[in-house]
C-alpha cells in the first residue's frame, strides 16, 4: 500500500506543479487550467513516474490475485459437499415406462390402445 500512496502523492504533486506553472505563465484560469494541467501532467507522468507506477500496479495486481485465490478456494470447498449425488441409473434402464414397453405389431409408438386413458376432452 505504501507504493500506491507514493505514486498517488507524486502524481498529485506533478499535477499541482503543472497547474501552478499554467497559472503563472498562461492566461488560462479555472476549469480550463485544471483540464490542461491534467492533460500535460498525464503525459509527463508516463515518462517520469514509470517505476513508481509499475510498483503500485504490481501491488494492486497482488491484491486482486489474492482475492481470486480466495474465491477459488471457496468454490472448490463448495464442490466437496457432504451430500453425495444420487447414483445414475444403469445405461439400459433410463427413460419412462412407456419408452420401455415394446411396441406390438401394427401399433405406433405414442398412440392409445383400447382401454387406455388419454387426455380429457370436452365435447364442443
Amino acid at each position: 500500500m505504501r507504493d500506491i500512496a507514493i505514486y498517488t502523492g507524486l502524481r498529485l504533486a506533478l499535477l499541482a506543479g503543472v497547474w501552478l506553472l499554467l497559472q503563472a505563465v498562461t492566461p488560462f484560469r479555472g476549469l480550463v487550467a485544471v483540464i490542461i494541467a491534467l492533460l500535460i501532467s498525464g503525459v509527463i507522468s508516463v515518462v517520469l513516474l514509470d517505476r513508481p507506477r509499475d510498483r503500485a500496479g504490481s501491488r494492486v495486481a497482488g491484491v486482486f490475485r489474492r482475492i481470486d485465490e480466495r474465491i477459488e478456494r471457496s468454490r472448490t470447498a463448495e464442490d466437496f459437499d457432504d451430500d453425495p449425488l444420487p447414483p445414475a441409473p444403469p445405461s439400459g434402464q433410463a427413460g419412462s415406462d412407456a419408452e420401455q414397453q415394446p411396441v406390438g405389431e401394427g401399433e405406433q409408438p405414442g398412440h392409445l390402445q383400447d382401454g387406455d386413458e388419454g387426455p380429457a376432452t370436452h365435447p364442443a
